[in-house]
C-alpha cells in the first residue's frame, strides 16, 4: 500500500502557494485587500464631509433667511442654538 494516495489521486495537503505562478496569486490577494481598505476609506471620509455639511449648509440657509426678513430675530435666535 502507497501512503498518501488514495484511488490514483494525490490528496490536497495545502495550498501550494509556490511555483511559476505564486507571485500571480499573492498580486491578486494584494490588489484585493487594498481595494477593501481604500473602499472604507472613502466610505468614512464621504460620511464625515456629509455630517458636517448639512450643519452649516442649514446656517447658511437661515443667514440667508434672516437677511431676506422671512425670520425674526427671536425666531433665528432660537434655530441657531437648535442648530449648534
Amino acid at each position: 500500500m502507497m501512503y498518501g494516495y488514495t484511488l490514483g489521486f494525490r490528496p490536497m495537503v495545502g495550498l501550494r502557494l509556490y511555483g511559476a505562478y505564486s507571485w500571480l496569486f499573492w498580486a491578486i490577494v494584494v490588489l484585493f485587500v487594498a481595494s477593501i481598505v481604500l473602499s472604507i476609506i472613502a466610505i468614512v471620509r464621504t460620511s464625515k464631509h456629509k455630517k458636517y455639511s448639512s450643519s452649516s449648509e442649514a446656517l447658511e440657509a437661515l443667514n440667508v433667511r434672516y437677511a431676506k426678513g422671512e425670520v425674526s430675530k427671536e425666531e433665528y435666535e432660537a434655530i441657531k442654538k437648535d442648530l449648534k
